[in-house]
């Protein structure tokens, strides 16, 4: 038979800031300042932001678009990258202006995203860089001994000063960027403190030069398998080897950032000559940061005894009140070769 498979994932991510006290109001007859790229990325590509500063002071959260993207008191920005696997790339974190290293710890152990392995509020091995005039940046969740610059050294902006790891309080690869103005948190988006997503912006402070942009929803991974694709397989991104066995299910998944309540997702599944052989509609019942689904069809559900030899495709649409916003597809083969999902193509 047809079957599906959801999973929603209450995320675990870092809250208060290491070094530097809580929000405070922000000067007046401050300076401006303009942020390069904190990652060495391409945003919407290999890394998406996953949690924007809390702009609610209260207990309620939500980002400078009065979105969903945000958690209690989260005061800077998350810059994940697709799953754990991306890790092994690596991806440099880049000081976002020129400036002075003021402070460096490089010694806490990667944990791998073990859970019970940190504590919520640890900002792990990190960097922290005065740009002068009250500004003040800091990175955290480096891996262990990635960082390459020390305390008193000079750095210039877009430089490489450590790479992204397990490192403190995450349970997903990213770098925690933040970026204050004589100790008040500031929102790089809008360049206020925060005081409410509806309060009045200031300004962005990234550059002009770089392709930053506010994206509430994004697929992180998309893929066919024929071995079930467990929770900790899409997150790890450490997939079931593929296999061109005739025989058997194959399941089509789809990981997915900023997921809200009336989302619909659709999944079809096509055999040679283009045949729909499965198709599945999900309602998304309530907002969530991470969600992963997944559909699976066996021969048995088109009255077959194993899957014909030819091209096969796996679909996926995520949609919003009636308009597609992701798309994804893959072709594979049976059974004469294994998957393959570099045949991947995307619209966004």
């Amino acid at each position: 038979m047809t079957y599906s498979y959801i999973a929603k994932i209450a995320m675990f991510t870092l809250g208060a800031i290491l070094f530097l006290p809580a929000t405070a109001p922000i000067p007046s007859g401050l300076e401006p300042i303009k942020l390069g790229m904190p990652v060495d990325c391409v945003l919407g590509k290999d890394c998406f932001i996953q949690n924007y500063v809390d702009m609610e002071p209260g207990e309620e959260a939500k980002d400078f678009t009065c979105g969903p993207l945000a958690y209690n008191n989260h005061q800077g920005t998350d810059f994940r990258l697709r799953n754990r696997a991306a890790l092994k790339r690596p991806f440099s974190a880049l000081a976002t202006a020129s400036g002075k290293v003021v402070q460096v710890i490089n010694n806490r152990p990667d944990h791998d995203f073990e859970e019970g392995a940190y504590h919520a509020l640890d900002c792990g091995n990190a960097v922290m860089i005065d740009h002068g005039g009250g500004w003040v940046s800091q990175y955290c969740h480096l891996a262990e001994d990635s960082i390459s610059v020390r305390k008193g050294e000079r750095v210039k902006a877009g430089q490489p000063i450590g790479d992204i790891g397990s490192s403190g309080g995450t349970s997903y690869p990213h770098l925690h960027y933040a970026i204050r103005a004589r100790n008040a948190t500031i929102d790089p988006f809008i360049g206020v403190s925060p005081t409410g997503c509806e309060a009045e912006a200031a300004g962005s402070l990234w550059d002009a030069s770089i392709d930053m942009f506010y994206a509430e929803s994004a697929v992180l991974g998309f893929g066919v398998t024929q071995d079930f694709p467990g929770i900790e397989a899409v997150k790890t991104g450490n997939l079931p080897e593929n296999t061109d066995d005739a025989y058997a299910p194959f399941y089509i998944w789809a990981h997915l950032m900023g997921v809200k309540k009336g989302d619909t997702l659709r999944f079809t599944a096509f055999a040679p000559e283009d045949k729909i052989i499965a198709s599945e509609r999900f309602e998304i019942v309530e907002d969530k940061t991470i969600f992963i689904a997944n559909i699976g069809v066996e021969p048995a559900d088109v009255s077959l005894g194993h899957w014909p030899a030819g091209d096969y495709e796996g679909r996926f649409a995520f949609y919003r009140g009636g308009e597609e916003i992701g798309k994804r597809s893959v072709a594979f083969t049976l059974p004469a070769k294994p998957i393959q999902p570099a045949s991947e193509k995307i619209k966004e």
